[in-house]
C-alpha cells in the first residue's frame, strides 16, 4: 500500500513539474524566476536526511548521495524521485487525508481490522556497521492457525481447563470460552513443536550455575488478547493447554508461566493490559507479567502505584499503521510510562563489554520506542542502582523492552538479547550465550517472547540453540 501510494505521488509530482515547466516557458522571462524559486525552496527547506515516519512505520527516503556511479546506472533519477515523494511539504497531512477518504467505504469491520498483522514498530534507521551481518537462520513469524469453534454436547456443562494438569495428546491449544457454551481454539501447537521448545529451554537451563533458574512466558499479541478483552459481553473466559504440556517436558529449574492465567482476572476487571491498535502489551500488562514471575521466586515485589507515571495520549500503533484504516482511530491508545524507582542507566554491550549508553525511558518518543528507545543489539544492559549480588539475562523480542525495567529492583544488572536478524549478529556479539553467562555473572534467565517468536518459530527452534556457544 505504501509503495503504491509513493508511486502515485511520484507520478503526480512529475506531472506537476512538467506543467510548471510548460507554464514557465509560455509565460515569459518574468514567470521563470518564480517557478525556479519553488524548486529551490523545495531543495533548501525540505528535510534531506532519512527519518523515521511515525505515520507510516518506515524510514522516509533522504536526498540521494551524489556519485558518478549513481548517474551512470540511472539510479539517481529513481532515488531523487523517492526523495521528492517522501519529503515534500505537508506530506503526512496529505497521505493521512488520502487514507482516511479511502477507508470511509471499507467493508472491513473494526474486529477484522484488529486481526491484521502489525509489524514491529519503528525499526532503527541503520544498525552500527558491526551489526549489519547476521549468520543466524532466518527468523520467520509463526503462521497463525485458523480459529475453530467447538460446540459442547447437548446437556453437558463445559469444563474449565486446569492449567496445573498435565495435558496429553498430539496438540495443545489456547481456548476462548464463549458465553453460548462453545469453545474457540485461538492458537494450536503440535506436541512436536512444544517438545522442541522444551529442548531449547532445557539447554539454556543447563548453562546456569547451581541454584540458577529459567522463567518462561510466551505472551500473546493483542490480535489474540483483544478477541477476549474487547468482547467480554460475548466471551466469558480463556484458558491454555500449552503451558501444562510444556511444564511436563522441562527441567526442574525451569518455571513456565501462563499469560492466560496472569491476565484472566485483569481483563475481566477491564484493566488496560494490552493496546488495541498495537500488537504489544501495555507497560501495565508487562508489570503484571514480571510481578507474577518474581513473586513465584519469593521476591516481595514493589507495587505499581510506587512508580512515577506519565501518560502519552493519542497513540496509534503497529496494527493501525499496517493499513492506516481510519476506522481504528476510534480505538486510539494511550501509553503508560512507569519510571525506574532509582536512576537507571542502559548500555549497548558487545563481547560482554559496555560499548555506549542507551536510554532507559526515551522521553523524546511518543510511541512504543519510549521503552528503552527501541531494540538495540547485540546485547543491552540496564543497571538500576541496586546491590543485590545477582544479574539476570532476558531473552526477548520487543515485548522485553517494556518489561525489562520492572526487574531492576531485584538484580544488579538486567542484560537483554533479541536474536532477530535486525538487531543481532554473532560477529557483533563476539561470544555465545554460554560465555556471556559466565563473564557477566548471570544467575537467572527470563525468556519472554511473543507468540510471533515463540513456540513453533525459528527464533525458539533455531536461533536460540544456534547462539548458545
Amino acid at each position: 500500500m505504501v509503495h503504491s501510494l509513493r508511486r502515485e505521488l511520484a507520478v503526480g509530482l512529475r506531472l506537476a513539474l512538467q506543467l510548471d515547466q510548460r507554464v514557465a516557458a509560455g509565460a515569459g522571462f518574468g514567470q521563470r524566476p518564480r517557478c525556479g524559486a519553488l524548486g529551490v525552496c523545495l531543495l533548501l527547506f525540505t528535510n534531506k536526511a532519512p527519518v523515521v515516519s511515525e505515520a507510516e512505520n518506515r524510514t522516509l527516503a533522504g536526498f540521494p548521495t551524489l556519485s558518478w556511479s549513481l548517474f551512470q546506472n540511472g539510479g539517481f533519477s529513481e532515488a531523487f524521485e523517492d526523495f521528492l515523494c517522501d519529503q515534500f511539504f505537508l506530506r503526512d497531512e496529505i497521505v493521512d487525508a488520502a487514507n482516511s477518504t479511502k477507508h470511509l467505504f471499507s467493508a472491513l469491520t473494526v474486529d477484522e481490522l484488529l486481526k491484521e498483522g502489525g509489524e514491529e514498530a519503528f525499526a532503527p534507521l541503520q544498525l552500527p556497521t558491526d551489526e549489519t551481518q547476521n549468520e543466524n537462520p532466518d527468523l520467520a513469524e509463526a503462521a497463525q492457525p485458523e480459529q475453530t469453534t467447538l460446540q459442547p454436547e447437548q446437556g453437558t456443562e463445559q469444563e474449565q481447563t486446569n492449567t496445573s494438569e498435565v495435558i496429553s495428546g498430539d496438540t495443545a491449544s489456547v481456548w476462548l470460552d464463549n458465553r453460548d457454551g462453545s469453545k474457540t481454539a485461538l492458537l494450536t501447537y503440535s506436541r512436536e513443536n512444544i517438545q522442541k521448545a522444551a529442548d531449547t529451554l532445557n539447554a539454556y537451563a543447563a548453562l546456569l550455575p547451581e541454584e540458577g533458574t529459567v522463567s518462561v512466558l510466551f505472551a500473546p499479541r493483542s490480535q489474540t488478547v483483544n478477541l477476549f478483552a474487547l468482547h467480554t459481553d460475548t466471551e466469558s473466559d480463556w484458558s491454555s493447554d500449552v503451558e501444562p504440556m510444556l511444564k511436563s517436558l522441562v527441567s526442574k529449574n525451569v518455571s513456565v508461566f501462563s499469560a492466560y492465567d496472569i491476565f484472566r482476572q485483569p481483563i475481566q476487571n477491564g484493566d488496560y493490559v494490552y493496546f488495541r491498535t498495537d500488537h504489544h502489551w501495555t507497560a501495565r500488562g508487562a508489570y503484571l507479567a514480571a510481578d507474577a514471575m518474581l513473586q513465584t521466586k519469593g521476591y516481595q515485589t514493589v507495587p505499581l502505584a510506587d512508580y512515577t507515571e506519565q501518560t502519552i495520549d493519542g497513540y496509534l500503533g503497529s496494527i493501525y499503521l499496517h493499513g492506516r484504516n481510519a476506522k481504528l482511530k476510534e480505538l486510539v491508545d494511550s501509553i503508560e510510562v512507569f519510571y525506574p524507582l532509582l536512576p537507571a542507566k542502559a548500555y549497548r554491550v558487545s563481547n560482554a563489554y559496555k560499548k555506549g549508553e542507551l536510554p532507559v525511558i526515551d522521553d523524546a518518543q511518543k510511541n512504543y520506542l519510549v521503552f528503552l528507545g527501541g531494540t538495540n543489539g547485540p546485547y543491552r544492559l540496564i543497571e538500576g542502582g541496586y546491590h543485590t549480588g545477582r544479574n539476570m539475562l532476558l531473552v526477548c523480542d520487543s515485548f522485553g523492552n517494556s518489561i525489562a525495567p520492572f526487574f531492576l529492583p531485584y538484580y544488579d544488572g538486567v542484560y537483554l538479547v533479541d536474536f532477530r536478524d535486525a538487531y543481532y549478529s554473532r560477529e557483533a556479539a563476539a561470544a555465545g550465550v554460554k560465555e556471556y553467562i559466565q563473564r557477566c555473572n548471570i544467575h537467572d534467565i527470563y525468556i519472554v517472547l511473543s507468540e510471533a517468536n515463540g513456540i513453533g518459530t525459528n527464533y525458539l527452534n533455531k536461533a536460540m540453540p544456534f547462539n548458545i556457544n
